[in-house]
């Protein structure tokens, strides 16, 4: 081959690369464009059957998985991931807490069976926040839309343990004073073993044994048990694997 066959050759392979670079932008271009598109209709339906929406839950799930899509905040009406509630959401009678408190609900539901339906205010606060890219929901929003959980009577009014860790159930667990001793005794750690529980508390083995047990049978404590240090008591929803 002959050094102009050569530069041929270079030349075509060159061109094929430009042209593919302006089929790529080209696509890429479409695809904003869609999406602009997609925007901007979903806004129209959303300020068109709102009302009717909110009332049905299951079109409402369904427009939440259609904002998650788009990387859109789960809140109809709101089109911009913002850290806190605006001005009018708290004095103006916005319903910002209210979609907050069914985020908030769903996504306690979907780990209830891992957690037991306990977890700590900050590990609510975790969950709230887990995939929001960049910005967050303030802990003081958190708190504002589990009282207004609470008013509704779809979740029991937050508790405060011994150890100052506020505890929010989203099924009524009914605990008794001996399980709110533990967890309170669990909150540093997020997990307790029998041993450290008889040393802390002065109970009687088999005390210790029907407490720690009577919670793992209500799904709020896991047992993990090794030969080199024992059997250890965890309870997810303090944070504990």
């Amino acid at each position: 081959m002959g050094l102009r066959d050569i530069e041929k050759k270079i030349r075509i392979k060159s061109a094929y690369k430009t042209k593919e670079a302006e089929l790529m932008i080209n696509d890429l271009e479409r695809m904003l464009e869609n999406i602009r598109e997609l925007h901007s209709q979903l806004k129209k339906f959303e300020k068109k059957w709102k009302k009717d929406i909110e009332k049905n839950k299951d079109s409402y799930m369904k427009l939440v998985e259609l904002r998650q899509e788009l990387g859109l905040p789960n809140e109809l009406g709101i089109y911009e991931w913002k850290e806190s509630a605006t001005f009018w959401d708290k004095v103006g009678g916005g319903d910002f807490f209210e979609r907050l408190g069914v985020e908030i609900l769903e996504k306690a539901k979907e780990i209830q069976e891992y957690t037991g339906g306990l977890m700590t205010l900050g590990e609510v606060v975790l969950l709230v926040n887990k995939g929001r890219p960049g910005k967050i929901i303030s802990s003081k929003d958190v708190v504002e839309a589990i009282e207004k959980l609470s008013n509704a009577k779809l979740i029991p009014k937050p508790k405060e343990l011994k150890s100052g860790v506020v505890l929010v159930e989203f099924i009524p667990a009914n605990l008794s004073d001996d399980q709110e001793e533990v967890l309170a005794l669990s909150t540093r750690k997020g997990w307790i073993s029998i041993e450290e529980l008889l040393l802390k508390t002065r109970w009687t083995q088999e005390r210790c044994e029907r407490i720690l047990e009577s919670m793992r049978d209500a799904g709020i404590a896991r047992v993990d048990a090794s030969y080199a240090e024992g059997k250890k008591y965890y309870f997810p929803g303090l944070g504990g694997r």
